[in-house]
């Protein structure tokens, strides 16, 4: 009896090792990041292409995965500007207002970096596509956000890079 009752306590241990040794096993999964803060424009890094550069940029990123929420103040010339966006990073669509036009997006993650496909129509109704992809330096402080931006007249690569302020600025 003393024998099965050592056989029966080794699987039962081997039972509760089990999930660890799967785990181990199993590929690492890239953590994702957190976008959170507020971000301002460094315009020296930046390049907006043939489009006028702003003045300012300053974004504040509320991210709660699967919402993210942005705020963004640009300040062009003597023009300023706002707008606030929402996305989910599951892939469910969310639909905005940007400058006035309806807008529907639908972001997702590729590793630890956020795609976010933006479908509107500008000032003349034609279809505008917006691929941004958004991601974050290793130590937190640098928010690049790529854009390919597609129009029936062609299209432009668009970079913002942004830094993050510290609380209380």
């Amino acid at each position: 009896m003393n024998r099965y009752r050592r056989l029966a306590l080794l699987m039962i241990a081997a039972a509760a090792a089990w999930p660890a040794v799967l785990s181990a096993q199993a590929p690492a999964q890239s953590v994702k990041p957190d976008f959170s803060g507020r971000w301002r424009m460094e315009k020296d890094k930046s390049n907006f292409g043939s489009f006028q550069v702003p003045d300012l940029v300053v974004q504040v990123v509320e991210h709660r995965d699967p919402t993210l929420n942005v705020h963004t103040v640009e300040t062009t010339g003597k023009q300023t500007s706002t707008a606030d966006v929402s996305y989910f990073t599951d892939g469910t669509p969310s639909n905005n207002i940007i400058k006035g036009r309806k807008a529907e997006s639908k972001a997702f993650w590729d590793g630890a970096a956020l795609n976010v496909r933006t479908s509107e129509k500008d000032s003349k109704g034609e279809d505008v596509v917006i691929e941004d992809r958004w991601e974050l330096s290793e130590d937190g402080q640098t928010l690049t956000r790529t854009s390919h931006i597609i129009t029936e007249k062609g299209s432009v690569d668009l970079k913002l890079i942004s830094q993050k302020e510290k609380s209380g600025s």
